[in-house]
Order: C-alpha cells, then sequence, then structure tokens
C-alpha cells in the first residue's frame, strides 16, 4: 500500500495536540486530494482531446437538452453556474469554433437561443466518452459494491451539507 500524506499530517497533529481529534481533518483532506486528482486527470484527458471544461460544461449542457439540441444562454450560464457576460464569451468562442449557433427567435429579437451544429455534438458526444473513461480508470481500484456504497455515502454527506436548517 502507498505511503498516505494525509495520515502523516493526522500523526502530526495527534502528537502536538493529542486532544484535537483528527478525524473529520483527514476525511475532508481525503475528499480535497481525490478531488484535486480527479481534477487534474479531467483536465487532462479535456486538453489531449483539444478542450477545455469551460468549453465542455457548455457543450454537454446543450447536448443533455435533446434534440434539437437548444437553449437560451440565460438557461446555459445557470447550468455552469457561469455569469452572463462570462457566458457570452463563452458562446461567442463556440460559434467561431462552429460548435454551436445562434438560432433567430421570430418572436424576440433581444436574445436568440443557441444550438449545437452536427461538429459540436459530435465533440460532445466525443468528450463525454473520454470523460467517463478516465472516470471509470479513476474508481478501477474499487469494487462495484464498494462503488456503490461510496455513492450512498457521499450523497448522504453532500444531502448535509446542502440541507436547509
Amino acid at each position: 500500500m502507498q505511503h498516505d500524506p494525509i495520515e502523516s499530517l493526522q500523526d502530526a497533529w495527534n502528537s502536538e495536540l493529542p486532544d484535537l481529534g483528527t478525524r473529520a481533518m483527514a476525511t475532508v483532506a481525503r475528499l480535497n486530494r481525490a478531488r484535486a486528482v480527479m481534477f487534474g486527470r479531467i483536465e487532462e484527458q479535456m486538453t489531449t482531446s483539444g478542450s477545455t471544461l469551460a468549453e465542455f460544461d457548455v457543450l454537454s449542457t446543450l447536448r443533455r437538452a435533446g434534440a434539437p439540441y437548444r437553449m437560451m444562454p440565460s438557461a446555459i450560464a445557470r447550468a455552469t453556474m457561469l455569469s452572463p457576460s462570462g457566458m457570452t464569451h463563452r458562446i461567442d468562442q463556440l460559434e467561431a469554433a462552429n460548435l454551436l449557433e445562434r438560432v433567430p427567435d421570430p418572436d424576440s429579437r433581444r436574445t436568440a437561443p443557441v444550438a449545437l451544429t452536427d461538429a459540436g455534438r459530435e465533440k460532445s458526444e466525443r468528450l463525454v466518452r473520454s470523460l467517463v473513461e478516465v472516470e471509470e480508470q479513476a474508481l478501477q481500484s474499487l469494487t462495484d459494491p464498494e462503488r456503490a456504497e461510496l455513492d450512498r455515502l457521499l450523497t448522504k454527506l453532500l444531502n448535509g451539507l446542502t440541507a436547509t436548517p
């Protein structure tokens, strides 16, 4: 088994402040480390695939919307937690790359939905498949029952963290 730097951190604090109780610190540190490692692998895969997470966010949001893969920019901004001005910039970039297009709205001259082009749909599908492959590789050290238990525990944790008091 590999050396666990978090265990070393925990041991050091336990030695210095024996009454501290470092179990929560260790758990949160492991969650943070797992997130950082996973994020790094995903970013690397996106770069290898000629994309970015920012681009993937928009393309995959439109792809998940289902045919005709069209949404209002404000809805995409909410789904990706991006400001309206940031979304406009991102849409401009994706439109210039021929991955999406603005679709005229006959009912409104102020706003126009955006839609995936064929190239955008193909790229979003290629990217999501490569993302899932990276995620599967990252979780291969866990058995199916361990993954199910991890999912259950993380769901419980997230529900507790996001519950309204």
